[in-house]
């Protein structure tokens, strides 16, 4: 019947909910929250995928192109208009964002805020730089060393996708 249907697969999910949130966050405040990624980056976003094998290798580079896609590329610019500064002036990606979402009177974010923080925690303790006593507490926090690697990845990524449906919902960007 050649119909389309909505993906199942995480990553696929995440992808989808991504491009259609920049849409129409963009489409609404006339900037987008996560700035597209420069040509040179661009494969982060097309590569990022569930892991194929459970090797920390493929995980960790999965980790390293969600960090870029989430939180490496938020609007830090144009967040900062949106924000008080004052003794905050140093502030930087998360902690704007999580000003933002406080300026915009939300009370339930600090579940995703974590998310991210644990998230760039673990690609700044593990991925872009040796592993360090701050990995070996992050790791423990994702269960790395408890569960396959391609399980940890598909729960971070219903993470994301649980901070974008979260985003989607409070700030009504549904159709």
């Amino acid at each position: 019947m050649c119909e389309f249907t909505p993906p199942e697969k995480k990553d696929l999910i995440f992808k989808q909910k991504y491009e259609a949130f920049n849409f129409f966050w963009s489409k609404k405040f006339q900037w987008l929250l996560f700035k597209p990624l420069r040509k040179e980056d661009s494969h982060f976003f097309k590569t990022l995928r569930i892991p194929l094998i459970n090797s920390r290798p493929e995980f960790e580079d999965q980790v390293l192109a969600l960090t870029k896609v989430l939180i490496d590329s938020l609007n830090e610019k144009a967040l900062k208009k949106y924000i008080e500064f004052t003794e905050k002036e140093n502030m930087k990606d998360i902690s704007k964002f999580e000003e933002f979402l406080k300026v915009n009177k939300l009370s339930d974010y600090k579940n995703h805020i974590t998310f991210l923080r644990d998230l760039q925690e673990l690609r700044s303790s593990g991925v872009a730089h040796r592993k360090s006593e701050k990995y070996i507490k992050i790791a423990r926090k994702f269960e790395i060393n408890r569960k396959n690697l391609i399980e940890v990845f598909e729960e971070i990524l219903s993470k994301a996708i649980s901070l974008l449906d979260y985003l989607i919902i409070k700030f009504r960007l549904a159709n």
